[in-house]
């Protein structure tokens, strides 16, 4: 009997000593788990920053805007945009910097140089990569393979055929532990907006089929973030995401749409984030992202737009030396005052009086002594403002390399014109003696003729077809006056101070 109790103990304790075992051996694995997902935790999910910028437009040198919508502040600038980017990378871990387009033409102070001070802004910057825009062709295809060859980051534009020399479709980036992929593209209207010998016979395809396209290409590297740089306008943007699933973000320009949250498009049961930072530097964009690479997931942690607000940034002095010649060399020009103006002119303004559209239509007709004048809408880049008038400011009004030329037109190739504008990109500013009354187009209160031959100011970007006016190119350029922006220039210095848009017009009649 007692034998018998004795064995029994001993499996008694033998049961106590293996269930002890048991537990440690749980805690242990338990304990192991647990140090694992500490310490692969951060290899699982990561954090990434995107810094970005769009339509820059060569603001190298501060000017006065409008942040926020309605308060004005000397913003952008170098040295002040790069000191934000430096700042932002020394606090966090992973940045990315990107930039959709149009960032080498707009100022005298990029213009002068064709872009090359962008250039060397853009490389001190060391970005990640940048998109084309179409404002990269502004001066001629020879000049836009200098600036794309020498940037030293990654050009992309995925949806050119063919392929842009010196440009890729993609990349992939690899930032710490994460495989980042960055598709570029560029709007189709660029055909329409740009000179066509600027684009040297490229065509540029429709973006959805091209990111399409490249779907299998891209995935096969099996990135943990796929972010679309495009070109395109937000409402494109818009469209790109409820039309291809596998992207998770597109950074966006030309539309110059300040958003200050981003847009989210849900597709395949995936939130697609839009971003986009308006114009000219006057903001940075920053995201902040949580990237979760198994499972696949991205959070938004943050989103905000930086204004570079000149008076509240310490600036990179650095970059200042490095662009010192190329803006002492452009301020020879744009501190040169012209001559004054006692009325504010924009070409948004509802009364034609100071409507600046019709200002520069009437110089125009007034220069050439023509019967009608045409400019597109989107070439008037500013405002003009009552006071003195430098060249800079006349710079940044007509940026674009435009020629002032003549044709000799039929009225009934004029009215087609007229008549056909409400379908085009933009309808064009006219001269003041052109108005539409009682359902009829007149000029100088007399109805249009169709048979009659008729004298027609415009610029060589509209009569190649920009903005799909094809009508001019029926005829051939009678003449050629030179730069739209140096004619201007001149009417400013020989008739100030300037009062209102019909005295160019009032001139011409003083001179018959």
């Amino acid at each position: 009997m007692e034998n018998n109790k004795n064995i029994k103990n001993k499996k008694n304790i033998k049961n106590k000593k293996l269930k002890k075992t048991n537990y440690l051996f749980i805690y242990c694995i338990i304990s192991f788990i647990w140090i694992l997902l500490v310490f692969i935790n951060p290899i699982l999910a990561e954090e990434l920053v995107i810094l970005h910028t769009n339509d820059f437009h060569g603001r190298i040198v501060s000017q006065t805007q409008k942040i926020f919508e309605k308060y004005e502040y000397e913003v952008a600038g170098a040295e002040y945009i790069s000191s934000i980017v430096n700042n932002i990378r020394t606090q966090e871990k992973n940045v990315l910097l990107l930039d959709a387009g149009d960032f080498s033409a707009g100022t005298i102070y990029s213009n002068l140089s064709y872009g090359q001070s962008v250039v060397d802004f853009y490389n001190y910057l060391n970005y990640d990569a940048v998109t084309l825009g179409n404002h990269e062709f502004d001066f001629g295809y020879e000049k836009f393979l200098n600036i794309v060859k020498n940037l030293k980051m990654p050009v992309l534009c995925a949806n050119a055929n063919p392929l842009f020399k010196y440009t890729k479709p993609y990349i992939i980036i690899n930032k710490n532990n994460l495989k980042i992929a960055v598709i570029g593209l560029l709007t189709p209207e660029t055909e329409q907006i740009t000179m066509p010998k600027a684009l040297n016979n490229h065509k540029i395809l429709d973006p959805i089929e091209i990111l399409n396209k490249y779907k299998s290409e891209i995935l096969s590297n099996n990135p943990d973030l796929i972010i679309a740089l495009t070109h395109l306008g937000v409402k494109e943007d818009e469209k790109l995401a409820k039309n291809v699933d596998y992207i998770d973000l597109i950074i966006g320009g030309h539309s110059h749409t300040t958003l200050y949250e981003p847009i989210t498009v849900q597709n395949n049961n995936k939130n697609i984030l839009i971003l986009q930072t308006g114009s000219y530097g006057k903001y940075i964009g920053y995201i902040k992202l949580n990237v979760n690479k198994n499972p696949k997931n991205i959070d938004l942690i943050s989103y905000k737009l930086y204004p570079t607000i000149n008076k509240i940034i310490t600036p990179d002095n650095q970059i200042t030396k490095i662009l010192k010649k190329y803006i002492s060399d452009s301020e020879k020009y744009a501190t040169e005052v012209l001559g004054q103006s006692n009325t504010t002119f924009d070409k948004n303004s509802k009364d034609i009086s100071n409507n600046l559209g019709t200002l520069i239509t009437n110089i125009m007709v007034y220069y050439t002594n023509s019967d009608i004048a045409f400019y597109n809408t989107g070439g008037i880049r500013d405002i003009l403002n009552k006071g003195n008038i430098t060249y800079g400011q006349v710079f940044s009004i007509l940026p674009f390399e435009n020629m002032l030329i003549t044709v000799k037109m039929k009225g009934k190739d004029i009215l087609e014109l007229l008549n056909s504008m409400e379908n085009k990109k933009t309808p064009l500013k006219y001269n003041s003696s052109l108005e539409f009354k009682e359902n009829k187009w007149l000029l100088n209160g007399k109805e249009i003729q169709e048979d009659k031959e008729y004298k027609v100011a415009t610029i060589d970007f509209l009569y190649y077809g920009g903005d799909g006016y094809t009508e001019f190119k029926r005829y051939p350029v009678f003449e050629n006056y030179g730069y739209i922006r140096d004619i201007i220039a001149n009417y400013i210095k020989e008739h100030s101070p300037l009062n209102d848009s019909f005295e160019p017009l009032k001139y011409l009649q003083s001179k018959k």
